[in-house]
This record gives C-alpha cells, structure tokens and sequence, in this order.
C-alpha cells in the first residue's frame, strides 16, 4: 500500500507542477523503478543459481533407495485434432522427473520437497518477505502440496503416493518404486498440463501409471491406470542399468535404473473431466508410454508419451505427442555456461504455456472452426479449482448445519460428507442419536459440492428446499447435461434429513441476531435459512465472522457480477480516487509552481502520515 501511496503522490506533484519535465520524470520513476528493481533482482536471482555448486544434498537423515534421479526434460507437445475439423499446433516446455520418497536440493537450481520453504500462498494471504525469499531461493521448486490431493504440504510425495493408491483400492507395496515427471514452479508459477507418475514393480518393471490431468480451469483429474507391454521382446539394457549408484556425497540416497522389458508401453482410461473447451466430459484415451529411465530407448525426438482420443463411434478425434528435444539432462553434470544457455531457452516457453493455449482456443473459436462449450461442474473423483478464502471460511457454518439437521433426526440414519475437494480431502461421518439404539436399520446417504462456490450459493437461499432443488438440478450444459453442482446419493433422504420438522425454522428463528445492515445487501426480503441458523446457534465471535463474509459476498453478487476481482478492481479506484481528494485538500486545490517546493514536501508528509494513519485504524477496526 505504501508504494501506492508514493506513487500516486509522484503523479499528483508531476499534474499539479505543469512543468513537463517533473511531469515526465514522475511517471518514469513510478513505471521505471519497478521495472528496474525486478531486472536487478531476477539478475542477482539468476547469479546465484549459476556461480553455486551444483551437488545433489539429501535434505532427510535416513538412507534410502530410489530409482533413477532428477532429470531434466526439454520437451515439445505435439496437438493435433482430425474430428470435425482438422487443425494442429505445438508448444514447448521444460519437465523435470524426480524419484517419489527423495527429498533434495540441486545447489539454487531446484529443490524438492524442502519443507522449510515456504512456497504456498494461503488464501487471502497477501504477498510476505518469507515467501519471496523462499521463491528466490531456488530456480525452479518441486514440492508434494500440489499433486494428487491439494494440500498436505507436511507430506512429501511418497506418502502422499501411498494415500492416493489405498483410495484407489490398490496395494503401495506392489509398487515400492515411483518417479514422478511434471513441470516444475519458477517464482510461484506453474502451469501442467498432465503429471505422469511411473509405478515400478520389485523388478523394476513400470506397471502402473498415474496421470494427473490439469484442465484451463485450475481443476484436475487423476487417473490411475495398469499398463502392458507393447512387445514382449525384452529391451536391451546397458551394463549401468544393473548397478546401483549414490547420488550424494555422503552415500545416503541409493540410485536404481529401470529394466524395462518393452520400449514402449500402453494403457487406457475414460475421461471423465472436462480437459477441452471444445470436448464434451466423456471419452476413451489411449495412451502410450516410454519408460523415461532408460537410457538405450531415446532416440533424436523420442516419443515420450501418446494420447489419443476415441470418440464414440471409434474414430480418432485428437492426437497428442510428447517429445523430447534431447536426452534428459542431468544437473549436477552441465557447467555454469550450459545452464545459463539451458535457462534462457526454456523457462520462458514454461510461464507463456497458459497464454499460448488460450491463445490457441481463441484462435480456433473466433475463425469458426469449432465452438466452446460452457464449463461443466466436476465429477465425483475430480478436484475442484482452488478455493477462496470466503469459500473456505464458509464451509464450516454448512458443515455446522449437516451436524445440526443430524443431530435433531428422528430416525437413524448416516451422512456422509465429503467438503468441496479444491482444498479438504477429509470425510466426515454424521449419525443421528437413534443410531445407538438400533444398528440394524441405519440409512445412508451422502453429499459432495463439486464447486468451491457452493458455499457462497448456499447462504443466499431462503429454505434449504429451494438449494437442493437447484444445486441438484442437472445443468443441461452440452459437454455434459447431466452434470450437477451437488452430488447427492439419496436426494430423498436427504432431503428428509434436512427438511425434518425437528431441522425448519421456529417462530424463534426471527433472525433476533442479525446485523440489520444485513438486509440492505439482500436480493429477497425473507432472510436465508443460513443467516437464520448461524444467528441462533453460533457464538457471537462467528456470527460477526460468518455475517462478515455473507455481506461481503452479497456486495459482489448485487454490484461486481459475482466477481471478487471486479471488487477489487472498485475498491483499487476507490482508494485512488479517495488519496487524489486528500491530496486536493492539502494543496487546497492550487497548481504548484516552481516556488512551492515548501508547500509540496510538507503536503507530501502530511499525506503520507494520514494513509500511514488511516490503515492502522482500519486495522485496529478490522480487529473487531
């Protein structure tokens, strides 16, 4: 907010003065400056990562053994569609592969899994020096609290490899091996397209596959698939295959390669997420993998991985290829010039990949080729865009309402509520009383939001009939008209949980504890069951937290089209607007000459002591 300050103020003089030159030099110092310091800082950045030795240090005390190390992956994506229409184009990026359990650093060039970074922005957490020295610390980071289940960031990528395949159904022991292929995060950003996850055998053999599919919508799928040999004739491996090797100085981290026993290897699965704007949700992929550990099967342009897609009738609708520019490159064996030459050339392709497929999509949309479908809600199994801070404030007052409504049930049943999965991956059981009494006859039923937003609907309906009739109203959207915002496996007994007379609302419930300001925001003048609930069964610490965020939220729905950023965007014109009126009372409306420097600097301090002012009581206010 300072910098705000100070540069609005250096317009304001440069306007006031009617000198051109001042007039000039404001604005360069309020678009130079930045721009300087973060050429200045990215250089020193860049400095660092090449003038320090490159040595892998294990950042865990216990030895272990892996199988292969980090890699380096240059890589082309090859896309190219034949149904209805023909169209094709590519794209670069850089993938790294790190053996899953390995927790390491890589001099200033990559760390994985460093639990001492801290390398995650919590919503509605704004920017902080620790997490900008954490991001400068290292080129490029690799860490477990984005993959598979969001968050988790105590867990590194072993462990959470072993959560995802029990709730799979599957065994981790039959795949005591895994090496993980994904794009890594340069200062905060990343953009993946898909993760591959290699499940070796005791053999050493890939016999499984995880796929991680990433959609332009922050939502992700993952996908876990066994898969076969395209040939049966073996591979011929080099002698070093058989050999161990230590990756480290001091002989902890024991190193493994890979015995395929194919080049290549192949798998199916059913898309059930929306990947494509111009794609309906259902879909046979097949694909075909080459083992990335296995030095004897690259070959100039090597085909890292295939995905085809099968339309309904059988016909192949699209086609992609993943390509490797080069054999993988090892880190700790390129000299500080190939790295320089290495990082130039493709860092930037890895920050434009979101702007070069929208570009694309765009491209294909506006020449006619083919239309986009609205955004469908997720399946169950899929996760969700992260949430807001608003969302996950939210969600526990309607965890607090299922709780409730169970609580007063009559009957003994069980609910079984899954939270929104952008940012929860917890499951909670709710039984009713009776439950005790008699086991014999327990009813069950289950709800999952599939969108975050959910729990910014969900205050705004004035009964709880009126949510469950629209939330479980299928969208009818054309890439998949079945599709609802609220997964429900009993929606009648649910809806008899919830509508029990034990669970409506009383001659009691007259909002007695809700903020009258309230209503002005309010599109209905009947109050929302939630307002309802949260006002006679919350303390008054959460109701001032829960009626905070709903009159936030209303704002945006009546004022901003439902969108935060258009909030801020108001709020960002607001407080200019609101720092140029101080600055015209100070100076008391009048043009600054060349003689006025007093008049200017003693404005100038006085402004900036009056906003230093006005964000400290806003703060002391917020407070309570």
């Amino acid at each position: 907010m300072i910098v705000q300050d100070i540069a609005l103020l250096l317009l304001y003089l440069g306007h006031k003065s009617h000198i051109p030159s001042l007039w000039i030099k404001s604005v360069g110092v309020a678009v130079g400056l930045p721009i300087f310091t973060i050429f200045i800082v990215l250089t020193i950045f860049l400095l660092r990562v090449l003038l320090r030795a490159r040595q892998l240090v294990v950042l865990s005390d216990e030895p272990q053994t892996v199988i292969g190390k980090p890699l380096l992956f240059p890589m082309i994506f090859n896309h190219k569609r034949f149904v209805p229409v023909k169209d094709q184009f590519s794209n670069r990026f850089l993938a790294v592969g790190v053996p899953v359990g390995l927790r390491c650093r890589i001099g200033n060039l990559l760390a994985v899994d460093d639990t001492t970074l801290d390398l995650h922005c919590p919503p509605g957490q704004g920017w902080s020096w620790k997490r900008a020295l954490s991001h400068l610390s290292c080129w490029f980071s690799f860490d477990s609290e984005r993959y598979l289940h969001r968050g988790s960031h105590e867990l590194d990528l072993r462990e959470k490899l072993d959560g995802f395949l029990r709730s799979e159904n599957q065994d981790p022991e039959k795949w005591p091996y895994a090496y993980l292929v994904g794009i890594p995060q340069f200062l905060g950003w990343s953009r993946s397209v898909v993760s591959w996850w290699y499940l070796y055998t005791e053999e050493r053999e890939l016999d499984a596959m995880i796929l991680e599919i990433n959609n332009s919508y922050d939502e992700k799928r993952n996908i876990f698939m066994k898969v076969s040999r395209v040939s049966e004739q073996p591979l011929k491996t080099s002698a070093s295959s058989k050999t161990a090797e230590y990756l480290d100085d001091f002989y902890k981290v024991r190193s493994l390669s890979s015995l395929p026993q194919s080049t290549f290897y192949k798998g199916t699965w059913t898309k059930t997420i929306f990947a494509s704007v111009f794609e309906k949700v259902d879909g046979l992929v097949t694909n075909r993998f080459m083992d990335p550990l296995q030095p004897t099967s690259w070959k100039p342009n090597a085909s890292f991985s295939n995905m085809t897609t099968i339309g309904e009738s059988g016909e192949v609708k699209m086609a992609t290829r993943m390509t490797c520019c080069e054999t993988p490159i090892d880190p700790t064996q390129m000299s500080s010039f190939q790295l320089l030459k290495f990082l130039l050339q493709w860092t930037v392709p890895g920050i434009l990949t979101t702007a070069h497929i929208v570009f694309q999509a765009l491209r294909i949309h506006y020449t006619g080729l083919m239309k986009m479908y609205a955004k469908t809600p997720v399946r169950a199994g899929s996760v969700a865009r992260h949430a807001t801070k608003p969302e996950i404030d939210l969600e526990p007052f309607f965890r607090a309402y299922l709780a409730s409504c169970v609580e007063k049930h009559p009957y003994p049943v069980q609910v079984t509520y899954l939270p929104c999965r952008s940012s929860n991956n917890e499951t909670i059981h709710l039984r009713s009383p009776s439950c005790e009494k008699d086991h014999s006859s327990i009813r069950y039923v289950s709800i999952e939001p599939t969108d975050p937003a959910f729990y910014t609907r969900v205050i705004n309906y004035t009964s709880i009939e009126t949510a469950l009739d629209t939330e479980l109203h299928p969208t009818g959207l054309h890439a998949d008209p079945s599709s609802q915002r609220l997964l429900v496996s009993d929606q009648a007994l649910l809806a008899s949980i919830l509508g029990s007379p034990s669970s409506q609302k009383s001659d009691a419930f007259k909002t007695t504890n809700i903020p009258p300001a309230l209503s002005w925001y309010q599109k209905s003048t009947i109050p929302p069951f939630m307002d309802d609930f949260v006002s006679t069964s919350s303390d008054p610490a959460s109701r001032a937290v829960y009626f905070s965020i709903a009159a936030k939220q209303r704002l945006i729905d009546r004022y901003a089209l439902g969108s935060e950023t258009l909030l801020g965007v108001y709020t960002f014109l607001g407080s200019c607007l609101l720092r140029w009126v101080v600055l015209e009372t100070l100076t008391l409306g009048s043009d600054l000459s060349a003689g006025d420097t007093q008049m200017a600097l003693t404005s100038s301090a006085i402004y900036l002591l009056l906003m230093m002012g006005f964000r400290t009581i806003g703060g002391v206010l917020l407070r309570f």
